[in-house]
């Protein structure tokens, strides 16, 4: 198993030794989820703007969404519940960003569509470098407050996160 980000050795991240061989007659179906439902970007009521970047906070280095360190009682977007919205994310660094109980579809990256590994229910999109994608979210799970940040564990200590209301 190799890690494509990783250069030397972070690279590699584990190697399988097979020592015997065994019978397995397993398999796999040939319908893995069949009631994926698609949503429709023509069902979205905004569009939202989410740069996710390094900046200086108070004289320190600091990780930041859309410009603004987290504050617990800052909201970033407020959504209706039931609503659908698009989410254009972009990143300075390579940042997995994850939503709180609002899964999502990624409707493309850059000015391409989805990446392999971007179909289906998502609740987080992995950016690299410069990279945006824009997903489609639909908030019909609760009311109540919620958290999206970066899933890098140095940026989420570091508070790269904003909050978002369904009301």
């Amino acid at each position: 198993m190799v890690n494509d980000l990783g250069d030397g050795s972070t690279a590699t991240v584990m190697r399988f030794d097979v020592t015997r061989a065994v019978s397995d007659d397993r398999g796999v179906p040939d319908v893995l989820s069949p009631t994926f439902e698609r949503l429709r970007e023509s069902d979205a009521v905004r569009t939202r703007q989410m740069t996710f970047r390094s900046q200086g906070i108070d004289g320190a280095h600091g990780w930041v969404v859309n410009g603004e360190p987290f504050a617990p009682d800052s909201v970033q977007a407020t959504a209706a519940l039931g609503s659908t919205e698009i989410w254009e994310l972009t990143a300075d660094f390579h940042h997995p960003v994850h939503l709180h109980l609002a899964p999502f579809q990624v409707l493309g990256r850059g000015t391409g569509g989805p990446g392999p590994y971007d179909h289906g229910w998502k609740d987080t999109v992995d950016l690299r470098p410069a990279e945006a994608a824009r997903i489609l979210v639909r908030f019909d799970g609760y009311r109540g407050r919620y958290v999206f940040h970066c899933h890098n564990l140095e940026h989420e200590d570091m508070v790269m996160m904003a909050n978002f209301d369904v009301v």
